[in-house]
């Protein structure tokens, strides 16, 4: 089992997160993908965190920081997910 916060981008507070809401590893983070994950947990999301949280899961699935996420690929996901 691998550990959610082993992966860039998730501290305590978003592995908790996602483990409340059934995402218990980071296996199970990489078969849902990040926008699947991130709908998972956007209930418990304060609006304003819910960009930078979706972004987040992709670059810890990507291995990188979300901010090293081309501009492009960002605006895409984000359009994609949260309309």
């Amino acid at each position: 089992m691998d550990s959610l916060q082993q992966l860039p981008n998730i501290g305590a507070v978003l592995a908790d997160r996602l483990r409340r809401a059934g995402v218990g590893d980071a296996g199970e983070l990489r078969r849902l993908g990040s926008g699947r994950a991130f709908e998972k947990i956007r209930p418990d999301l304060p609006e304003d965190a819910a960009t930078h949280t979706l972004l987040a899961l992709e670059g810890a699935l990507r291995g990188m920081r979300w901010t090293a996420i081309p501009q492009t690929e960002r605006e895409t996901l984000v359009h994609r997910v949260l309309g």
